[in-house]
C-alpha cells in the first residue's frame, strides 16, 4: 500500500480554492498528481462542503467547527478546549499519515507542538512568505521548503535555520491546459474581452490581479494609469481582479483600504474592477489583456499570478524585489530599476511596452517558453515526491 502524506492547511480559506489563493492552488495541483503516495488534505470546512470527500486520487478531510462552539470558545471566552491543531491531529492519526506536510502556516506547527514532540514522523514546513516562526517548535521540523531563493535566505539568515535543512521548490502553472493568447482567434478573444467590459478591438488593456491590499500597490497603479490615460486617451483601459476583505469594522485596515480602492476604481475613467475571479476564470481574464502589471510595494516572495500571466504569454511589468527577479530577471524588456511606489517610474515601465508591440510579443514568447520548460505542475509534484522519498526511504539519493 502507498504511504499517506498529510497535506495540512489552515482553516481560513476554502479547499479546493474558490478564488485565487496560491497555497491552496499548489496543494490541489500537487495532490491531484501524486502517484507514489496517497495524499490526504486536511483543512477547514465551509458551508456546502462535505466533511470527507475523494476527488480522483486526492482525499479531503475537512474539520467542521459548529457556529455555537466557535462563538463561545473562540470569540467570547477564547479558551478553546478542542483547538484546530488537536482536531487536525486526530485526523492525521485516523488516516495513518507517514509524513506531515504543513503548508504556509507556521501556527499549525505550534498548534501541534506538544503532539509532535514525541512523534517520530517527518515534518515538512512549506514557507511562502515571511510569517513569524514558532521558536519552540522549529527544532521538530525535518525539512523546510521555500517557495523561492529569497525565502530560503530569509529562513537561513533571519531565523538561523541550517542551510542543509532548506530546499527550494518553485510553484507551478498548468501551461498544458492554458494556451497562450496568440493561439486564441481574434473573434474568440474579442468575445472574452467583451465579457470583462472591453468593447473595442483597438484598445490596449492593462491587467492587475491580486488581493486589494496596500502592499500590492493598487493605488500606485491607478496613479500611473491616470498619467498614461492622459497621453493615450480611451485607447487604454485597466482591468483589476481581486478580492476585498469582507468586514464592516472600521478598525480592519485591509477591509477599509480595499473598499477605498474599489471606490477609486469606480471614479477612474477607463478602469474597471471585475471582482474576485474563481481560478477557472483567471486564464481568460489574462488573455483578455495585453500587459500584466505587478506593482508590489513589498518583497513579494514568488507570486503564483506571475506564472499564470507568463502562461498567457503577456509581458509583465514588476519590480526587482523579493523572489520575482528569480523568474523575471532575464526577460527581454524587464526594467530592474522600476520603482512601483513612484507612479512616474511605473508608468514609464508600462509605456515602454505600450509603444512597442514587438517588445510585447518578444517578452510574451520568452515568458511562455520559460513556464513550459521549468514551471509545470508535474515538475513541482515530482520534486515533492522526490523529497518524500528521501525522508521516508533511507538511502534515497538527492536528484
Amino acid at each position: 500500500m502507498k504511504q499517506t502524506i498529510a497535506h495540512l492547511l489552515p482553516d481560513y480559506n476554502p479547499f479546493p480554492p474558490r478564488y485565487p489563493a496560491g497555497t491552496e492552488l499548489r496543494v490541489e495541483q500537487v495532490a491531484q498528481r501524486q502517484q507514489r503516495y496517497r495524499p490526504v488534505v486536511v483543512c477547514g470546512w465551509f458551508a456546502g462542503q462535505a466533511e470527507s470527500e475523494a476527488v480522483g486520487t486526492m482525499n479531503i478531510r475537512r474539520i467542521r467547527v459548529g457556529r455555537a462552539y466557535r462563538r463561545l470558545f473562540q470569540k467570547i471566552t477564547r479558551i478553546d478546549p478542542l483547538p484546530y491543531g488537536e482536531r487536525m491531529w486526530r485526523v492525521i492519526q485516523n488516516e495513518g499519515a507517514a509524513l506531515l506536510h504543513i503548508h504556509n502556516e507556521p501556527k499549525l506547527l505550534a498548534g501541534m507542538q506538544a503532539r509532535l514532540r514525541h512523534d517520530p514522523r517527518p515534518v515538512i514546513v512549506h514557507v511562502a512568505n515571511e510569517k513569524p516562526l514558532p521558536a519552540g517548535a522549529m527544532s521538530r521540523v525535518t525539512q523546510w521548503v521555500a517557495c523561492s531563493q529569497y525565502i530560503a535566505r530569509w529562513l537561513i539568515d533571519h531565523n538561523g535555520i541550517d542551510p542543509n535543512l532548506v530546499e527550494v521548490i518553485y510553484t507551478g502553472v498548468d501551461s498544458r491546459a492554458r494556451a497562450p493568447g496568440w493561439q486564441t482567434s481574434d473573434a474568440t478573444r474579442n468575445l472574452i474581452r467583451e465579457r470583462f467590459g472591453v468593447n473595442r478591438p483597438d484598445v490596449t488593456v492593462l491587467l492587475f490581479a491580486g488581493r486589494l491590499v496596500r502592499e500590492k500597490g493598487v493605488v500606485e497603479l491607478l496613479d500611473a494609469f491616470e498619467q498614461l490615460r492622459a497621453v493615450h486617451g480611451d485607447k487604454l483601459e485597466l482591468l483589476i481582479a481581486g478580492n476585498v476583505r469582507d468586514s464592516d469594522d472600521p478598525r480592519n485596515e485591509k477591509a477599509v483600504y480595499g473598499k477605498a480602492v474599489v471606490a477609486r476604481i469606480e471614479q477612474t475613467p477607463g478602469a474597471r474592477w471585475v471582482g474576485s475571479l474563481p481560478p477557472q476564470d483567471m486564464h481568460e481574464f489574462l488573455i483578455a489583456g495585453d500587459i500584466f502589471v505587478l506593482p508590489s510595494l513589498w518583497a513579494d516572495p514568488f507570486p503564483t499570478v506571475m506564472l499564470e500571466a507568463a502562461a498567457a504569454g503577456i509581458p509583465i511589468v514588476a519590480a526587482a524585489r523579493g523572489g520575482m527577479t528569480e523568474f523575471l530577471a532575464d526577460c527581454p524588456g524587464f526594467d530592474a530599476d522600476m520603482r512601483p511606489e513612484d507612479p512616474e517610474s511605473l508608468s514609464s515601465a508600462i509605456e515602454r511596452y505600450l509603444l512597442n508591440e514587438e517588445s510585447r510579443r518578444v517578452a510574451g514568447n520568452w515568458l511562455r517558453a520559460r513556464v513550459e520548460a521549468q514551471f509545470d505542475w508535474s515538475r513541482v509534484c515530482n520534486d515533492m515526491e522526490d523529497l518524500y522519498d528521501r525522508l521516508l526511504k533511507p538511502g534515497t539519493p538527492r536528484p
